[in-house]
């Protein structure tokens, strides 16, 4: 049996065109987070649509913002997808989640790997939250912190302001930066 709502986010999911969250703000302010529901949006997320992708992702960070619980199985779900490719809104959406997420041991290196990766990349907000995800992996895992200091000091050569401004708050973020 389908969820009372689902007919509703997949309608507020495909209206989302990249920019305009009109469809998913009515959404999530219609609707509790509950398991189903983050379950729904995982599985939205992991999808092969691109813009069904970021709105499923920008509803989680939403949702996360707001309190919601993600399992461990889930939140490492959405991780494995910045391995993968996706829009780059997807992976702004769950690198600006980083913070809440536990990464777990086996997925550590190759998701330090593709932070790094990420950080030298061409999208400003991107290069700025993979650095931060670094540090927050780094803040989990201490092996990796020599690396995400190399990291973050390549990183604050940067000249966009955006990827600084991350790069400062970043810093104050974690006290062993």
């Amino acid at each position: 049996m389908n969820a009372p709502w689902s007919d509703e986010l997949t309608q507020a999911l495909l209206e989302f065109d990249g920019k305009s969250t009109g469809a998913l703000e009515r959404f999530a302010a219609a609707h509790q987070p509950g398991a189903r529901l983050i379950a729904a949006l995982c599985d939205f997320a992991a999808g092969e649509d691109r813009n069904v992708q970021a709105a499923s992702t920008w509803l989680l960070k939403r949702y996360r913002v707001a309190g919601a619980d993600l399992s461990p199985g889930r939140a490492e779900a959405l991780l494995r997808l910045l391995l993968q490719e996706t829009s780059w809104l997807t992976r702004l959406h769950i690198l600006q989640m980083m913070d809440t997420f536990v990464v777990p041991s086996p997925l550590a290196a190759p998701l330090i790997d593709a932070l790094a990766s990420q950080a030298g990349g061409a999208k400003p907000f991107i290069r700025a939250w993979s650095a931060h995800g670094a540090a927050a992996l780094a803040d989990q895992h201490p092996a990796y912190r020599d690396r995400v200091l190399d990291l973050l000091a390549q990183a604050e050569q940067d000249g966009a302001p955006s990827v600084r401004a991350r790069l400062r708050r970043t810093r104050l973020a974690f006290d062993w930066l």
